[in-house]
């Protein structure tokens, strides 16, 4: 059994432990104060303990999970004392563990881990750097864990972390553009995002075809699937979102 503490109770840190608590996580979970209405919300519905500072929490816990915004990250880290024997999970965007490092004991084990909003939903694929067992566990009560082997391809994961927000756009876009008199906004949303979860599924069955040729197996000739694919690939409806994707990594090679 071990406690994991949060330094730093924001969204990211709320989704989270709703969603490990959903998931059947009963170890004890510690909270710093800053955000006091959300630490005390969590404390109320969530089983977590909130402590009087940071450094209390790092006391208490076994395993540290850092969930500050990425500016005060450091900062935060260096004004803490941490025990040898201590893990350290950071979901802080764009720090890498080198940076990190600065800031912490050598001794100290380091995980980056880059869960998203679904975690509430129990659905969140997370990305961790280096495997870890807490680590993976931890995160599989509220998804699925997905380790990595380098820390590079933790950082071009992360841009699938953003895509991941589109993925909502995208949606509203569809229901807005199906719904009317024939089909009400709550069947369209229901329908649109259950053929999402379908295709995701069932691309996530198919390990021996790509989305790619999948989506070609069904848009043949003469479908209104292939019409409507045809249409979107002449537009380059999908360029801007490879573009979306390319900006994002630059950036992200720029900030480490």
């Amino acid at each position: 059994m071990k406690t994991i503490g949060f330094i730093g109770v924001g969204e990211l840190a709320l989704y989270t432990i709703r969603g490990v608590r959903r998931g059947g996580y009963h170890d004890s979970i510690l909270l710093s104060p800053r955000n006091r209405a959300r630490s005390a919300l969590l404390a109320a519905d969530f089983n977590c303990t909130v402590l009087a500072d940071n450094q209390a929490v790092v006391d208490r816990s076994d395993c540290v999970v850092i969930a500050t915004r990425p500016a005060d990250c450091l900062q935060t880290l260096a004004e803490l004392e941490f025990r040898t024997n201590q893990l350290l999970i950071s979901v802080v965007a764009g720090v890498e563990i080198e940076a990190l490092r600065s800031s912490v004991p050598d001794s100290l084990d380091i995980v980056r881990a880059m869960p998203v909003s679904s975690a509430e939903a129990g659905a969140s694929p997370t990305l961790i750097y280096p495997d870890n067992a807490f680590v993976r566990e931890f995160f599989d009560y509220c998804g699925n864990t997905i380790p990595v082997d380098s820390e590079a391809y933790f950082t071009q994961g992360s841009v699938l972390a953003c895509v991941y927000c589109w993925f909502f756009s995208l949606f509203e876009s569809l229901i807005q553009a199906t719904q009317g008199p024939e089909l009400p906004g709550e069947l369209s949303a229901e329908l649109v995002m259950g053929m999402a979860r379908g295709a995701a599924e069932l691309a996530l069955a198919k390990t021996d075809s790509s989305p790619g040729e999948i989506a070609a197996a069904i848009a043949t000739d003469g479908t209104y699937s292939k019409l409507g694919l045809d249409l979107l690939q002449q537009q380059t409806a999908f360029v801007p979102w490879q573009q979306a994707c390319e900006l994002l990594q630059k950036r992200l090679a720029a900030d480490d």
